[in-house]
């Protein structure tokens, strides 16, 4: 888990989602240490820490899912800095402000606001500020979703289940 800097502490985490056929494998924690993180600068304007995904100029995230190929981008732009880059057009994508604002296809986007993306498989980010954001994406799983608690299956029969497994013991 991180830990408090001078008493703050902010960060993201990301849970991925799994195909019904995989909900009950062995859970796969992938930490990752910020050094162990790859990175890539565009020119003096753009700064990317890949943590899953390929970037178009070949950097590799530390982390992978074969089953849904999640992208995590954490991006800084400088101020009229454009973005660029290839996302499969099979998955689904949004983009997170954590500070400043950004374009979209002629679409501002503010700080701590979300923006799904659209189909397509390239996106084009223009800073209108010096700006930090997320990107994520992955496959599509096209399978119902039920959660409670802290868990998330398909059906609300799965839900119960996992509930009496847990509070039976029998929930590794």
């Amino acid at each position: 888990m991180p830990e408090q800097e001078e008493g703050l502490l902010a960060g993201f985490q990301l849970w991925v989602n799994l195909p019904a056929s995989h909900k009950m494998v062995e859970p796969n924690y992938q930490e990752v240490t910020a050094d162990n993180i790859p990175e890539e600068t565009r020119g003096d304007f753009c700064h990317l820490k890949v943590i899953a995904g390929r970037t178009i100029n070949g950097t590799q995230g530390a982390i992978s899912n074969d089953l849904v190929d999640p992208i995590y981008w954490d991006i800084n732009l400088s101020s009229g800095a454009q973005f660029s880059d290839e996302i499969p057009k099979d998955h689904n994508a949004f983009i997170y402000v954590i500070e400043g604002d950004l374009l979209i296809d002629d679409k501002k986007v503010r700080e701590k606001q979300l923006a799904i993306l659209g189909d397509g498989d390239s996106v084009e980010i223009t800073a209108s500020t010096i700006s930090r954001f997320l990107l994520i994406a992955g496959k599509p799983l096209n399978e119902p979703v039920a959660r409670g608690g802290p868990f998330v299956m398909n059906t609300r029969e799965e839900i119960k289940q996992a509930f009496a497994d847990y509070e039976s013991g029998s929930f590794a």
